[in-house]
């Protein structure tokens, strides 16, 4: 279980005698010498600095590396091939012998480090540097790579003070080769600070002792080469959709920090919506493209994120905090494998228990990416630790607000969710200028790309300056709309309870029929939607089809037809 740990890092860290983050005297001159930019002051995040590292042993490690650099510009040469096992969980030993050392050593070979190195090995067999200086972007690890490393007792350091629950070294291996270049004396029991987090720039002795880590992967071969052209969709228009934040954690402090990430959301004009009940978000809420998704405490992936198509869009960021959303990205149950599968560009997890108060701050991740800068950089800045349990899986290049919304209204008619755009420009307006001013470009943008969730913004701007039977107009092109599709259902049962509301009783009741009407219906959707047509159609004197809807609802929601 996932807790709010309140030992601070720092006593970690004293405890195990972690203090590699800040130069001795003996090797503080060599960082110094030579016109080498150093990482920590001007970081170069261009696709020449990002190397790429794949599994020759893998049968689609090779073909995703060399996609990606393809899309990217990233040269050829930046690859580098290890060979190591294809299982995500690897031992100690494994990981030293087939992923550290021979991955510094291609860095040394290929003059990606520069430094000097320890003349012996460390407890675990690591090499290690004594002196280091890189200019290295992001090392972008793919799939095929392992993902985790196993708690191997007879390694855990002996007479250390630290709290039982920290005494293992598992961990990602993403966590650990961020520390290749860590000195010979690091641990790889419990964790280390990060010098990046909550910073933008940091002591270029730092920076140059530390490997920033992202990782493509997920279930197929096909959803990695999905997420970097979606990603890559994504920068060229703009990340376009809603916002759903859902705050029903376990833990006031968690909780606090997604309501926090969603404020920033809000506060950027998105359409957002806050589910705060006790109970699962799941097909009873409105749903339909989920640019963003914050949320916490399930352990597996459920409902919508389980469905084997929802229409996200390009670049969605997708964050469930849990201590196991990350255990295996090959696994459509865990958080991160149904994110990748679904089509989300960004997320990150945990592969053991982190324990609450270490991993990735949601609200410092989508503060940095708002302001424009690349998801390597908000993973970076966002996590507490390293050598510990997180993992990142997104192009650490991908930037989702390169657009501005205002060169997204431009060319929002080119994409299938570009009424969303609109619709946080009219956010946008309702919040800086006025309703008024709302209203008119609304009404326009309708005109031009009409569709149910600009429709449905447009009447609660009518509602909203007591004009609703324009509302109820605008609704009226629902009428023309046999089917819906999935995502859809709660949105158009959003609009029959606006028209019921506002005196269109009869439409509201046709809605409710054609939805009912549609195959495969979650079984607690249904029970909402009887429930809530069956007054509707007592208002119309529809009272056999009331009466059946009730009966309907409670027959759904007995014991036996749950199970």
């Amino acid at each position: 279980m996932l807790l709010f740990n309140k030992i601070p890092i720092s006593t970690l860290a004293s405890c195990l005698g972690w203090s590699f983050f800040r130069p001795s005297f003996q090797w503080l001159g060599f960082l110094l010498l030579g016109s080498l930019s150093l990482f920590g002051q001007s970081v170069d995040t261009s696709a020449e600095r990002v190397l790429v590292v794949v599994n020759s042993n893998d049968p689609y490690s090779l073909a995703i590396g060399q996609h990606y650099v393809r899309q990217r510009g990233i040269p050829g040469r930046n690859i580098i091939e290890l060979s190591t096992a294809t299982e995500e969980t690897i031992t100690i030993e494994q990981y030293v012998e087939t992923i550290a050392n021979p991955l510094l050593g291609a860095l040394l070979e290929n003059q990606w480090v520069r430094g000097v190195t320890e003349t012996s090995k460390d407890r675990y067999g690591r090499e290690r540097m004594a002196v280091s200086i890189h200019q290295i972007a992001y090392v972008v690890l793919i799939r095929g790579v392992p993902l985790r490393i196993q708690n191997d007792p007879s390694l855990i350091e002996e007479g250390v003070n630290i709290p039982d629950q920290f005494r293992v070294n598992n961990g990602s291996v993403d966590g650990e080769v961020a520390l290749l270049l860590a000195p010979i004396n690091t641990s790889m029991t419990a964790l280390i600070p990060n010098p990046y987090f909550g910073k933008t720039r940091v002591d270029p002795a730092d920076a140059n002792r530390i490997l920033r880590v992202s990782r493509l992967d997920g279930p197929t071969k096909e959803n990695v080469i999905n997420l970097i052209d979606r990603t890559l969709e994504a920068e060229e228009i703009g990340l376009m959709g809603r916002a759903y934040i859902d705050t029903r954690g376990p833990h006031e402090t968690g909780d606090a920090w997604i309501r926090e990430a969603g404020d920033l959301v809000e506060a950027a004009f998105f359409d957002t919506d806050f589910h705060t009940a006790t109970r699962n978000m799941d097909y009873r809420e409105r749903l339909d493209a989920p640019a963003i998704y914050l949320g916490w405490y399930a352990r597996r992936a459920y409902a919508q994120w389980r469905a084997p198509r929802w229409p996200v869009p390009p670049g969605a960021i997708g964050f469930h905090l849990h201590s196991f959303s990350g255990t295996s990205v090959r696994d459509r149950s865990t958080w991160l494998g149904a994110f990748i599968s679904q089509g989300y560009s960004a997320t990150v997890g945990n592969v053991y228990e982190p324990y609450l108060e270490y991993t990735h701050r949601p609200q410092v991740l989508l503060a940095h990416l708002l302001a424009g800068g690349t998801f390597g950089e908000a993973v970076m800045m966002s996590l507490p630790a390293l050598s510990w349990q997180s993992v990142a899986i997104g192009d650490p290049l991908y930037r989702p607000f390169k657009v501005s919304l205002e060169a997204q209204l431009k060319h929002s008619q080119e994409s299938r969710f570009g009424a969303y755009a609109s619709i946080r420009e009219i956010n946008r307006l309702v919040a800086t200028e006025d309703l008024d001013t709302a209203i008119k470009f609304a009404r326009s943008k309708f005109v031009d790309q009409p569709s149910l969730a600009l429709a449905y913004r447009l009447a609660r701007l009518y509602a909203q300056a007591d004009t609703a039977p324009r509302g109820v107009e605008a609704l009226r092109i629902v009428r023309y709309i046999s089917t819906f599709s999935v995502d859809e259902y709660v949105l158009v049962q959003s609009i029959a309870d606006f028209l019921h509301q506002h005196g269109e009783s009869a439409l509201a009741l046709d809605l409710y029929r054609k939805i009912l009407n549609e195959r495969n219906l979650n079984r607690q959707l249904k029970i909402s939607l009887y429930e809530k047509g069956a007054p509707i159609a007592q208002q119309q004197g529809e009272r056999a089809l009331a009466s059946s809807w009730e009966l309907e609802a409670r027959k759904l929601k007995s014991p036996n037809t749950a199970n």
